[in-house]
């Protein structure tokens, strides 16, 4: 509910409507108006425009009032602070904001007393900033200069002839601030002046699963392993510390630690570019992702605005039982995750390069493997004009599967030249070997287009070898059919070209005497197909790769074919894969029909899925029944319970359960058959380790904000399901974009009733990889009601003013004398004044019994004399 923040929302609306009954009472008193006001400023300009030349109407300079229109002791007020407009208590409100008639959202805004007594709007430069004000003209043309500190201060005195207006009935805020001094930016830009470093702080990333299998079957044996992937960070003095890296450990074969990158890394608003120094990769736009260890600058396209931008895979596969999935990119092993049976996607990797194509493994309950490849190629990006990427990278290779380390250095430029022109380039050179690369992209009627060449020079074993690699690219979108059709790389490359990768295998190899044959690649196509057939027909998609090599017999082939389809309440799809191994040539296809049924229509979702597979000319393969659902407080316990059966195997009972705790998230399942047993666990989440203690989080992030509300235990943060304030008064908002304007909101519902928010909404615009830190400043103590009398057992004159021993406003006396405070003591004084002479004001001393106690509004009812 909206209110004045640093009182309870109670108390502002017993002030407000004393406001508005007093302001009604005094207008009925009135004989007349001498002038008519539009609603708002956009109803002003409406009126000035169909008035050409009309004079602006203005308010009267002064009003005087008649008390004795009003009854009662009301009558005793002094109306003077209704002679410049209607009068309300500083404080700070949630209104709704316009700028030149145009909604900038609902906002909490500081009004202020001035030396005049007048209450108004006051706004910092940061403020009026991010309104669209240039603030490089704050403070021309004033009256007085005014520096550009971050003094809270009418609009006016900053900007000339800008002013506002409070409508205090309906809590909205109206701007007029000319055009001039508005900048002129693309949609979505945020001052780099805004962008916010954050505090020093630490995390820490975990995602753990554990699997125990027992094999019933002859032969067969119990097996353990476990993975735990870690992501910790360190933020100091603006630079971002960070290791990625995993622990796996298999019974029988140990434990194996694996580091898969410790660097820093800082962005550089003046260049729009991220700098890194330490063990990181390549990012594989126009040359393949190679990892270093050294240094480089990279241009970030997260810090444009949204209008002016512009790729981590899908991974998608089908489990034929509880089965884990690890994921590995040039030998790498970057994600490790148990799924469910049937089918499953995987879009969450940490992006790790532009290049290199994936390795999906799928380990199934029973002890069967299976491993597929999804390529990995940059698709073609048109730059907008006068938009540029660049790449500069100097350092050593990082590469297990080599036994040197060679040096590197490599450098690409991408420049947007017009609205359909695009020129790019580049160069890579290390030991024994040099490329370059230049290409362009085009835009035109029937698509994008992209194209480029890279010519390279490699010497193996003293003998030179040169050659070239042409790449294709091709992009379109059909907008009357919806068909998206693209050919993310055709690549051709001659028997003399070697990739920088390449080029260093086979080095090593030669070193080895283990010859040249490893494989290179001649030509590799990949193509996806995307076709909407309208809302009646579902979608259809098709995505394919073909490859072969200059020393290895075949071709490599991959398809996939689905097509899917909602009908009522009814989702439906089917799907086909077909691989082929280019060396063996053994062809395999595997068939999908999926079905899900939503069982019921509540917040809380439950639905009954069946898979029926097959494969090749087998005919049926496996099938699958289950349930799952959520439930609990934002649906933070999910739940399924399946029946699967396979053709060459037995049939399999299969539960799993997932909980999102405040601090956690934890998993588990169990598999069942007269074949096997498996049981898994797993938990995810975040520590984030900061000046005020530990904070634990369900999610895994980099870029985040951290929540700070003393006292607010369990005050829902609306930026994330679930997410409550701790016992500590801290929370963690784990996924903020960087470079963004992010609003952080608090809403008190859960919090005990003796606390109040001051504040209940804030934005951060946070670097990449930052924690931000946002302070709710809150307010202790009861909530009291207390119905004044004078000595003579009269009530106190409606509207009349409240002050505290500091003098400062806290509210307005209501209907009855009642005046609502809330206070950390319970004992005070307050003042109450209806007039500016000696006997218009008196004092109230209060003290709380010891035996009063809150009502459900947690409010304490309680009466005091005013002397």
């Amino acid at each position: 509910m909206p209110g004045v923040a640093r009182h309870a929302p109670t108390r502002r609306a017993i002030g407000g409507r004393a406001c508005r009954w007093l302001a009604t009472a005094v207008a009925l008193s009135a004989a007349a108006r001498a002038w008519a006001e539009p609603v708002n400023l956009g109803e002003r300009a409406l009126l000035a425009q169909s008035a050409a030349g009309a004079v602006p109407l203005a308010p009267p300079a002064n009003a005087q009032f008649n008390s004795n229109f009003l009854s009662g002791q009301a009558r005793r007020i002094d109306l003077s602070a209704f002679s410049n407009g209607n009068p309300m208590a500083a404080g700070i409100y949630r209104v709704d904001l316009y700028v030149n008639g145009a909604w900038q959202g609902r906002r909490d805004v500081e009004f202020r007393t001035d030396a005049s007594g007048q209450v108004d709007a006051c706004f910092r430069p940061a403020q009026l900033e991010e309104l669209g004000v240039d603030s490089t003209v704050l403070g021309a043309g004033t009256a007085a200069a005014v520096p550009l500190d971050d003094a809270c201060m009418p609009v006016r005195q900053r900007i000339a002839d800008a002013f506002g207006r409070f409508n205090s009935a309906e809590l909205r805020y109206d701007l007029s601030i000319p055009q001039a001094v508005l900048r002129r930016e693309a949609r979505g830009y945020v001052s780099p002046a805004r962008w916010d470093r954050g505090i020093n702080a630490g995390f820490i990333g975990y995602s753990f699963n554990g699997v125990d299998s027992d094999n019933r079957t002859p032969g067969g044996q119990r097996s353990r392993s476990a993975y735990l992937g870690l992501n910790a960070g360190l933020n100091l003095a603006g630079w971002q510390f960070r290791h990625d890296a995993n622990l796996t450990w298999n019974e029988g074969d140990g434990r194996r630690w694996q580091g898969i990158a410790s660097y820093a890394q800082r962005g550089i608003a003046g260049v729009r570019g991220l700098l890194t120094i330490g063990q990181s990769y390549t990012n594989g736009e126009l040359f393949d992702a190679i990892g270093y260890s050294g240094i480089s600058l990279v241009s970030d396209d997260r810090m444009l605005p949204d209008s002016l931008r512009g790729y981590a895979p899908v991974v998608r596969g089908i489990a034929e039982t509880n089965a884990r999935v690890e994921i590995r990119q040039n030998q790498q092993l970057i994600h490790s995750a148990t799924v469910s049976p049937g089918s499953f996607v995987i879009d969450d990797l940490y992006p790790t390069g532009y290049g290199g194509d994936l390795e999906v493994t799928v380990l199934e309950a029973d002890g069967r493997r299976r491993v597929f490849k999804v390529p990995f190629g940059s698709v073609p990006q048109m730059l907008r004009a006068g938009i540029s990427r660049y790449a500069i990278t100097a350092g050593k290779v990082r590469n297990e599967q080599l036994d040197d380390a060679p040096w590197l250095l490599q450098a690409t430029y991408q420049r947007g030249m017009g609205n359909r022109l695009t020129l790019y380039g580049g160069g890579n050179a290390s030991e024994g070997y040099a490329s370059v690369l230049y290409g362009l992209g085009l835009s035109t009627a029937v698509g994008a287009f992209a194209a480029d060449v890279t010519h390279a020079r490699t010497e193996l074993a003293g003998l030179r070898r040169q050659g070239a690699s042409v790449r294709l690219s091709y992009s379109h979108l059909i907008g009357e059919t919806g068909t998206n059709l693209t050919v993310a790389a055709y690549r051709y490359s001659t028997r003399g070209f070697y990739s920088l990768l390449d080029a260093m295998q086979v080095r090593d190899a030669v070193r080895r005497g283990d010859g040249f044959a490893l494989g290179r690649q001649r030509s590799q196509v990949q193509l996806t197909l995307n076709q909407p057939l309208g809302q009646r027909w579902g979608a259809l998609y098709v995505t394919g790769s073909l490859r072969d090599f200059y020393d290895r017999a075949g071709t490599g082939k991959q398809f996939q074919v689905g097509y899917n389809h909602v009908w009522r309440a009814l989702n439906y799809g089917f799907s086909a894969v077909r691989t082929e191994d280019g060396v063996a040539g053994r062809p395999d296809t595997e068939y999908l029909l999926s079905v899900s049924v939503p069982l019921g229509r509540g917040t809380q979702p439950l639905s009954l899925n069946v898979d029926v597979g097959a494969r090749g000319t087998q005919g049926y393969d496996n099938s699958r029944i289950g349930i799952t659902g959520a439930t609990g407080e934002a649906n933070a316990l999910s739940y399924g319970l399946a029946l699967s059966d396979a053709r060459d195997a037995d049939s399999t009972l299969v539960g799993n359960a997932e909980y999102r705790s405040r601090y956690t998230a934890l998993s588990g399942s169990y598999s069942y058959s007269s074949a096997f047993r498996q049981a898994a666990f797993g938990a995810n989440g975040s520590l984030v380790l900061h000046p005020g203690g530990v904070t634990f989080t369900p999610d895994r992030g980099d870029t985040m904000v951290l929540v700070e509300a003393r006292d607010a235990r369990d005050a829902r943060v609306g930026n994330a399901p679930g997410l409550r304030i701790d016992g500590d008064g801290y929370a963690v908002v784990p996924y903020v974009s960087p470079y963004r304007l992010n609003t952080v909101t608090l809403d008190p519902q859960g919090m005990s009733l003796e606390v109040e928010l001051q504040g209940s909404s804030q934005t951060v615009a946070p670097y990449a990889g930052a924690i931000s830190h946002l302070h709710f400043a809150t307010r202790k103590g009861r909530a009291l009601l207390m119905r004044v009398r004078d000595g003579h057992g009269q009530a106190m004159p409606f509207g009349a003013q409240v002050v505290d021993v500091a003098g400062q406003p806290v509210g307005m006396v209501s209907q009855g004398g009642r005046i609502y405070l809330r206070s950390e003591h319970d004992a005070g004084r307050l003042q109450v004044r209806w007039g500016a002479n000696d006997d218009q004001h008196c004092g109230v001393d209060y003290q709380v019994p010891a035996e009063a106690s809150a009502g459900q509004a947690g409010i304490v009812s309680m009466e005091a004399i005013c002397r």
